[in-house]
């Protein structure tokens, strides 16, 4: 807490709830707060959860911080903002300010006036991201773009980390991430504008921002293990190399059949990287010669981005042989009852989507070459997705996920 600003009290509690405002949320607005942390300055001083400078206009005597949290914005995990009520020596209301993308605002009618109804401070909070203002025509210039960020952008966050909680998350992955953008992804909507929905700050659970900043970390870790308990993830990635990375044309070997020299296809390295970033768990499932591998894929910095390498050479058998996608799974830590969460990415209808579909592992083929068919040989070369590309991946692997949550939330009737 800074010096300038003393402990919170019972009393300051109470006279926050006795002034809370009253928030208006759009008709269809998910996500509601739960809990406000309350501080009272008696002067100038920064605000202890934001670092803003509260400034004491004349005949302003106290002003009351309300940090309030929800567990949810459209685009992230993690929630805060703040109004800020400045009080006369009589504890009237004299001047609002709110925060709204991570600035501080005056509340005011159009013409001058406080928002309030009945004698309480109503204001108006963004759908899906929570920033305050007085009126709802305020809200719509910037309504499209309210639009896009719930419902094209919704989750692209992740989880929301700031500096004064950084060292208490440090154990969040990527995948943590990466099922946090699924859980709101799969909550996205298109947002009303009527604002109808009417939340009394006064029902959530007051305490002091102190304790709402301590309780905060654990709080963020018990939404996260609920999402990761129910938002279903693709287990792995098997990706082979030959005109699915590597573009097999420009391949150049040596007096004893190793690929010396070879380019990757357009938009690989940037597609295994983007999976990385993600949290996908990556294995190379390919036939040729591991020394060949390690030169091109070492040399592009592909390879650092496995977590597994099976190398025909080196297990003695090529797809579509069962055993190159067991041996990729065990070294995942996977088994066969796992098949349904693992995709498998390549070039050959026969050895590449013929050997996953006979496993149950989702088949993906890229048709970028036309060195081999395009036409499956049996049923069992059909393949479950093809993209045309590299760079089509990630947003493959991203609907697939959407998917799978879909069927989960809604099984089929048996």
């Amino acid at each position: 807490m800074s010096p300038s600003v003393r402990p919170t009290t019972s009393a300051d509690i109470e006279l926050a709830r006795r002034l809370a405002p009253v928030i208006r949320f759009c008709d269809n607005e998910p996500f509601l707060p739960s809990h406000v942390g309350i501080t009272v300055l008696d002067a100038p001083a920064r605000s202890p959860s934001t670092g803003l400078p509260i400034a004491f206009e004349p005949g302003v005597a106290k002003v009351i911080e309300y940090a309030i949290w929800w567990d949810w914005d459209i685009q992230h995990l993690y929630e805060l903002e703040h109004i800020w009520l400045k009080l006369a020596a009589d504890d009237s209301v004299v001047a609002i300010e709110a925060s709204a993308h991570g600035g501080k605002f005056a509340m005011q009618l159009p013409d001058g006036a406080l928002p309030l109804e009945s004698g309480r401070v109503v204001l108006v909070s963004t759908p899906g991201k929570h920033a305050f203002t007085a009126t709802a025509q305020e809200q719509l210039p910037g309504a499209e773009r309210t639009a896009v960020a719930c419902q094209e952008l919704a989750g692209r966050a992740g989880i929301l980390i700031n500096d004064m909680f950084r060292e208490h998350l440090g154990a969040v992955t990527p995948e943590d991430h990466r099922a946090v953008k699924r859980y709101l992804q799969a909550r996205a909507f298109l947002p009303t504008f009527g604002f109808n929905q009417l939340f009394d700050l006064a029902t959530a659970e007051f305490s002091s921002w102190d304790d709402l900043a301590a309780w905060i970390p654990g709080r963020v870790k018990t939404v996260l293990a609920q999402v990761r308990q129910e938002q279903p993830l693709l287990k792995a990635v098997f990706l082979d190399s030959g005109d699915t990375l590597v573009n097999e044309a420009s391949e150049k070997f040596d007096a004893d059949g190793y690929v010396i020299e070879a380019g990757l296809i357009p938009g690989a390295l940037e597609m295994v990287q983007s999976l990385a970033k993600d949290g996908y768990r990556i294995a190379l499932v390919a036939d040729g010669r591991v020394r060949s591998f390690a030169t091109i894929l070492g040399g592009h910095g592909i390879s650092p981005h496995f977590h597994a390498q099976v190398i025909s050479e080196a297990e003695g058998c090529e797809k579509p042989d069962q055993r190159m996608f067991q041996k990729a799974m065990a070294a995942l830590g996977l088994g066969t009852s796992d098949a349904e969460a693992i995709v498998m990415v390549g070039n050959h209808l026969e050895r590449d989507i013929g050997g996953a579909n006979r496993l149950g592992i989702i088949s993906i083929w890229q048709n970028w070459s036309r060195k081999r068919s395009h036409i499956p040989a049996e049923a069992i070369e059909v393949p479950r997705y093809t993209i045309r590309s590299p760079g089509e991946l990630p947003a493959l692997l991203a609907d697939i996920e959407r998917q799978m949550a879909r069927a989960k939330s809604n099984p089929s009737p048996v």
